[in-house]
């Protein structure tokens, strides 16, 4: 089972005492499981409280997916995910808990599979957030930061597959002005697939400018993704092309080139 860590900083808007920082870890954070339509599975997380002073923590159940900047948004649901969601499977107890200073504790989920689930691939998340403190005898002031940490699941029924297809390949502005290249993959099938590999920037003279490596990132069931690497390169002005590699799980590399012309903040490609 791969653990891969991912945490979220909510800023609530409550007034209250100031108080020391928080942190809570999360684990496992990535969970993978192949269950038929109907079966139960029962397992726990490791949830630790890396503060020097004891925290409560609320439990929550969650959609998510993988927006266009590659950054996963976790939500109680969304609507487009619905119809892939293991959100209403799971259960998590207990829901609230208090952790103690520097101390751990086992969170137990139980997922529940319908009987009349179709085969595919199915994903949720449990979030664990931190809560205000309650000081009755003391005046509200400062910010109170809450930490969330989350953990994705992805549910496998029957066996299905995945069916990885590259789409485009193209150079845009970033809302700061910085450069992105863009590649976009499908996956017509039932079940995720990742995507690892790099696009290389070079210039008129066929010189490196910049090469760029992606990190693992999923490509969900049913959609066309979009995948940036941001550029560290200022392009001036003049053509480029762009030269993509990616192991998506094929046998084969996929492989594409494009040409891109930048005409001062602006860009075309060709």
């Amino acid at each position: 089972m791969t653990r891969v860590f991912l945490l979220l900083l909510l800023a609530s808007a409550v007034t209250l005492p100031a108080r020391a920082e928080l942190g809570i870890a999360l684990a496992p954070m990535r969970i993978e499981i192949q269950i038929s339509a109907g079966g139960q599975y029962t397992e726990s997380f490791r949830l630790s409280n890396e503060a020097a002073e004891p925290v409560r923590v609320r439990g929550e159940l969650l959609d998510w997916y993988l927006d266009d900047s590659m950054t996963p948004q976790f939500a109680d649901r969304y609507e487009q995910e619905k119809d892939l969601s293991c959100r209403d499977w799971l259960q998590i107890n207990p829901r609230e808990m208090d952790l103690v200073a520097n101390g751990t504790f086992r969170v137990r989920y139980t997922l529940r599979v319908p009987a009349e689930t179709p085969e595919g691939e199915y994903h949720c998340g449990v979030g664990f957030v931190t809560m205000p403190p309650i000081h009755p005898s003391q005046p509200a002031m400062g910010m109170f930061i809450a930490v969330r940490a989350v953990a994705a699941f992805y549910v496998v029924i029957g066996n299905p597959s995945s069916e990885p297809s590259f789409k485009d390949l193209s150079l845009r502005n970033a809302s700061d002005g910085a450069w992105e290249a863009v590649a976009w993959f499908e996956n017509q099938g039932l079940r995720h697939y990742r995507m690892q590999g790099f696009v290389e920037v070079l210039d008129e003279r066929g010189q490196m400018v910049e090469r760029v490596e992606y990190p693992s990132v999923p490509v969900l069931p049913k959609r066309v993704q979009a995948l940036p690497l941001r550029l560290k390169s200022s392009l001036a002005p003049g053509a480029y092309q762009l030269r993509l590699q990616a192991d998506v799980g094929l046998p084969e590399i996929l492989e594409a080139t494009t040409r891109v012309v930048v005409e001062g903040s602006s860009r075309n490609k060709q």
